[in-house]
This record gives C-alpha cells, structure tokens and sequence, in this order.
C-alpha cells in the first residue's frame, strides 16, 4: 500500500509542477510549459481530435513533434521532418489532412512531451483544419 501512495504523491506533485510553470510562463510570449487540445486530423494516427497534449520549450530534433509559428495566426502542431539551409521542414503524420511548412529554427516554440489523458485549465484548441492551434495569450504578443 505504501509503494501505491508513494506513486501517487510522486503523479501528485508532478502535476501540481507542471501546473505552476504553465501558470507562471502563461504570459510569456514564449512559454516554457503549454498544454494544448488537437481538434483536426493532421497529425492522425499519432494525435486525434481532442487528445491533450503538453509541450514544453527544449531543443527539438528530427522526427519530434512541435509547436511552430507559421507566420499565420494561429500556431502550428507538427513533426521536424528535415532541414535545408536555415529553415525545418515540418509536415503533419496524415499527409491527406495536412500542409507542409518551411521555417526558420527561431519559429519553433516547443516540443510534445506527452499526451495527457486529463483535461487542462488552460488549453488551447487546434484549428479546425488540424493545422495547428490558436492561443490567445499568444496571438497577443505580435
């Protein structure tokens, strides 16, 4: 029974981390923890509409998953897939349901670290066309 508790405390307090670090860098034009909601089907098989996932501000390499700005309005979730000069090559894993971008190593904002299976305070929604997400707080900042 103890080691359950243990466990628990340990999930306990992860969360609890994780929620004041999103809380802290909420305002920051580029936070180091986001959790975001994926509404389209872009990034299908491995994300599907309405899986939550956290992203957090580390160096990205090929084949992660990433929050990009995609000089649009909204931000973008997708995959590094390669690099040419200076910029990254980003697709989404259902190539039937997505666009590819090119940018700069500057316009990418984070990385997925996990899916999460509880809904988040603070979420952002992917944009109907599973290119991406909008966020507010950021949006706001240009």
């Amino acid at each position: 029974m103890r080691t359950v508790l243990s466990v628990l405390e340990v999930i306990v307090l992860l969360f609890g981390l994780i929620g004041i670090l999103h809380v802290v860098s909420a305002r920051s034009n580029r936070p180091f923890v986001l959790m975001a909601r994926v509404e389209g089907k872009s990034m299908q098989p491995t994300l599907e509409p309405g899986d939550r996932i956290l992203c957090v501000r580390a160096p990205w390499h090929q084949g992660d998953i990433v929050v990009a700005d995609v000089a649009q309005e909204e931000l973008v979730i997708k995959r590094v897939d390669g690099q040419r000069a200076q910029q990254v090559r980003l697709v989404g894993d259902n190539r039937e349901h997505s666009a590819t971008y090119w940018v700069y190593p500057k316009d990418i904002k984070s990385i997925m670290l996990c899916r999460l299976l509880l809904p988040s305070l603070h979420s952002v929604s992917a944009e109907a066309q599973g290119t991406g997400y909008s966020s507010p707080d950021l949006s706001q900042a240009r």
